[in-house]
């Protein structure tokens, strides 16, 4: 399945936080880090302090062209807004890929523009990739239990880091309680079925291999639509491409006209 793959793509990078949409979007704060220069923290009201985000969610927007695309990413307490750009080349050419409504898995960035009630909040895509329900689901149960533990925290002015959330927010029991029943709300909108399996890699020429059994005609499919077929399920724009030459080096395709592609 899909959380399979962005999984692997999530543990290449730095501890990415688990926060949910109307978390970050009340976000109003950020704490310069005085350990190293590596950016800024932005603080949450549950008391995430946040530079990398892991999210899964809905795209339900999508808009720009060029080397800036925006994206509109739902969960079950509200939406994120993601950006991806020139800088990430491989998450602007996945998102192209993608037409809502679709699950995503994005790594990205945590930025405030500008501040008190006029800051917004947006994730920089660093990588993203389709995903389904079931992954959905899952980052839901994550991101339910990485908030519980935040807000017992914050109850009980655990460290320097609850007491300066608590003191940004001037947070009171009552905004806990509140924020407590944002994870309720989403909490009640997994399918109650929904377990944690065992998370194993996936081979993208596999998966590819597999995506494109039942694709193409007699004169076989475009690259392009190829490369769409690899991102549709679950891989990145880049890792398609790979793909896709990994399969023509292992002769499980061919190229029957320039531009096309065939199985065997």
């Amino acid at each position: 399945m899909e959380i399979r793959h962005f999984r692997t793509h999530n543990e290449r990078m730095e501890l990415s936080g688990r926060i949910f949409a109307r978390d970050l979007s009340s976000a109003r704060h950020t704490i310069d880090s005085s350990e190293d220069r590596d950016g800024s923290y932005v603080v949450t009201p549950t008391g995430a302090w946040c530079r990398r985000l892991f999210v899964v969610g809905a795209i339900t927007e999508q808009k720009g062209s060029g080397d800036v695309i925006w994206a509109r990413v739902a969960d079950p307490t509200g939406t994120f807004r993601v950006t991806a750009d020139w800088q990430s080349p491989d998450a602007l050419e996945t998102l192209r890929y993608i037409e809502p409504p679709a699950f995503v898995a994005v790594t990205g960035r945590a930025v405030l523009i500008g501040s008190g009630a006029r800051a917004n909040a947006t994730v920089n895509a660093e990588a993203l990739c389709a995903a389904d329900r079931t992954a959905r689901d899952l980052w839901v149960l994550a991101t339910a239990d990485a908030t519980l533990d935040r807000l017992e925290a914050l109850k009980k002015c655990a460290d320097e880091r609850t007491a300066t959330a608590r003191r940004l927010y001037q947070t009171t029991d009552e905004d806990i309680r509140d924020m407590a029943g944002m994870v309720r709300t989403a909490l009640a909108s997994i399918r109650p079925d929904i377990s944690v399996g065992e998370i194993t890699p996936i081979i993208g020429r596999d998966l590819l291999l597999a995506a494109l059994e039942d694709k193409g005609g007699s004169r076989g499919i475009g690259v392009e639509d190829a490369i769409a077929v690899g991102v549709q399920s679950g891989l990145s724009a880049r890792d398609a491409r790979v793909a896709l030459e990994e399969l023509l080096a292992a002769g499980e395709c061919y190229q029957p006209a320039s531009g096309m592609i065939k199985l065997i």
